[in-house]
């Protein structure tokens, strides 16, 4: 079988590859029959298509291949033949071998995949396709996911409390699954969730606001100090989190003012207009390449948080902000 997954919301990405892997892949050979792979070359890419289980079972194996569709550093390209090949080959993969092609892309990026690329063509034409995009803060479909996890972790929430949830935390999704298992911990023996409960609790994007405001200035020790008072109450991870999402919000209202009004951004990000006049107050001054800077040091400490690259849990997000 062969999937095609992609969008910005990789948390849902991870979900599906979880099912998947739970589904499909016996837990006494999953050191074996479970792979994942970045950005294989063709010669890779049909070394993996073809290999068969070694032992007994189906293998699933996870391309994470968002070098085949984006502009990047060691970009990976097929020509016209190498393309006729894979697609006769994923025509015939055998039954034992399941194939997840995986593309994520940076939350609040403004990045499309370009679906004229042959290589897109050919996973939609052969693949079974999912396209995970990020939340909207307004949509209702952003409120279902949050009731549906709330039950699912034997949670009580009343529909305001919910709305306050996510007025509090935003739409990353990752985040709010962080914040709903601390939440279940704190109310214990209880099943209900309030709102004080979530004030008391939950990472608020509010709380990071003069952290922000540090970073833009470039006042770095005063930045680093605040971190770390932050630290005290919140996980670095999640922290960090709601600075991603805070300077996205930030490059993409700069970019929005070029064009639109305060009133016209307003409506569109759904923010009260006093809101987004001070935020382009607070970015008037600050270069667009200077947001693009911060926002890549964000992408970076917690690529280097996650793969372990360094070992010392808050060292990657102060490295951040100190460049």
């Amino acid at each position: 079988m062969l999937y095609f997954y992609y969008g910005q919301e990789d948390f849902l990405i991870e979900l599906e590859l979880k099912k998947l892997k739970n589904k499909l892949v016996d837990k006494a050979f999953v050191s074996t029959n479970y792979r994942v792979y970045e950005n294989p070359s063709y010669i890779e890419l049909m070394d993996i298509l073809c290999t068969p289980s070694l032992m007994f079972g189906s293998v699933l194996a996870v391309i994470n291949c968002e070098k085949y569709f984006f502009d990047a550093r060691g970009k990976v390209s097929f020509d016209d033949k190498e393309l006729k090949r894979i697609e006769e080959v994923l025509q015939n993969i055998p039954d034992s071998l399941n194939i997840v092609f995986v593309c994520k892309i940076e939350r609040g990026s403004t990045k499309k995949i370009d679906t004229r690329k042959k290589i897109f063509k050919i996973l939609s034409k052969y693949a079974s396709v999912a396209e995970f995009s990020e939340f909207k803060s307004y949509q209702k479909e952003l409120v279902s996911w949050v009731q549906n996890l709330v039950k699912q972790k034997n949670l009580i929430m009343a529909s305001d409390v919910i709305k306050f949830l996510i007025e509090r935390l935003g739409t990353n999704l990752r985040l709010i699954n962080t914040e709903t298992d601390k939440l279940k911990l704190s109310v214990y023996p209880s099943k209900t969730v309030k709102k004080e409960d979530i004030q008391n609790i939950c990472t608020s994007s509010e709380d990071i606001f003069v952290l922000s405001d540090y970073i833009l200035k470039g006042e770095k020790d005063k930045a680093l100090l605040e971190f770390k008072k932050l630290c005290t109450d919140k996980h670095y991870l999640e922290i960090l989190a709601v600075l991603q999402t805070n300077f996205s919000k930030l490059a993409a209202m700069k970019v929005d003012a070029l064009t639109l009004s305060p009133y016209e951004i307003s409506a569109k990000t759904r923010l009260p207009e006093f809101i987004v006049k001070k935020q382009l107050e607070k970015i008037r001054s600050v270069p667009m390449d200077r947001l693009i800077k911060i926002r890549k040091n964000l992408l970076e400490a917690e690529y280097r948080v996650k793969t372990g690259e360094i070992s010392f849990y808050e060292l990657p997000v102060e490295l951040a902000l100190l460049n």
